[in-house]
């Protein structure tokens, strides 16, 4: 059983379900993925030539190169201070940007004045493992993020190993805002915001997959819930619900004895009611 049918409630059931688009993934790993690749290059580029002075402007060559990578790093420090990132939320942002711009200048100097260093090569491999290990928890991160849509509500799982839960019962829904830029309409990305009758009802779903179905399929539920009752046509009576029949029953009873009503407009009447039971 999954994690998702444990949470969910008798008679519950998943109508919709989706991810952030798979830009947003591509964006939080890049970084990662940038860096393992500069660790593994260096250290194939030590490993690989072979010893001796062609090898050697091999290895110096690989270094210039892997000190230009420091822009990567820098690129994400500058971001997240132009983005208006300041105190712990900064330092948060850029810690491990610093982590890795610190050694990828340090291997680049080294490569570039001890390309004879074949030690380097092997701390280059070991190294790399870090920012793969990266790249792995955010796709496994961004793969256990779901927005789930039930017959009964709206709710976002967050969470490998400690889940994070947080939903919104479906009557609870006011209203539904949807943003989609141009370059969204084009890759099938947006952001929802749903606005509920509680204090802290507001949920905003950043970037998530085929926003436009997940609206519908959202109004769709809970229409599910109390549908709409059929238009009535010109010269029918409204649909009345069973347990009213009684009481109209005794209106109709009082009109007749105050002669509003005649017998037969009373039977007739009368009959029609029951016939709705």
């Amino acid at each position: 059983m999954s994690y998702v049918d444990k949470i969910m409630g008798d008679n519950e059931h998943v109508v919709y379900q989706t991810h952030q688009h798979i830009i947003v993934l591509l964006g939080r790993i890049l970084a990662s993925f940038f860096v393992f690749v500069v660790f593994v290059a260096v250290g194939l580029a030590v490993l690989l030539p072979p010893a001796g002075e062609a090898g050697d402007k091999v290895r110096f060559t690989i270094g210039l190169i892997a000190l230009g990578s420091l822009v990567m790093p820098l690129y994400l420090i500058v971001s997240a201070w132009l983005g208006g990132a300041r105190g712990r939320e900064f330092v948060t942002r850029i810690w491990r940007a610093v982590v890795a711009g610190l050694l990828i200048l340090l291997i680049s100097l080294v490569l570039m004045f001890w390309p004879h260093l074949r030690l380097l090569g092997w701390i280059s491999i070991i190294v790399a493992i870090a920012p793969l290990a990266e790249v792995i928890r955010l796709t496994l991160d961004w793969h256990n993020e779901r927005y789930i849509i039930t017959n009964r509500r709206v709710m976002e799982i967050k969470g490998i190993v400690n889940k994070h839960v947080r939903d919104s019962a479906l009557e609870k829904v006011n209203d539904v805002d949807m943003k989609q830029s141009v370059v969204g309409r084009l890759l099938r990305y947006g952001t929802v915001q749903i606005i509920t009758g509680s204090d802290i009802g507001v949920n905003l779903f950043h970037r998530i997959s085929n926003p436009v179905r997940f609206k519908r399929e959202m109004l769709n539920a809970k229409e599910g819930i109390h549908p709409s009752k059929p238009a009535v046509r010109r010269g029918e009576a409204p649909p009345t619900d069973a347990d009213e029949i009684p009481d109209l029953i005794a209106e109709l009873g009082e009109l007749r004895q105050k002669g509003i009503l005649t017998e037969e407009e009373f039977q007739a009447k009368k009959k029609e009611l029951l016939e709705r039971i």
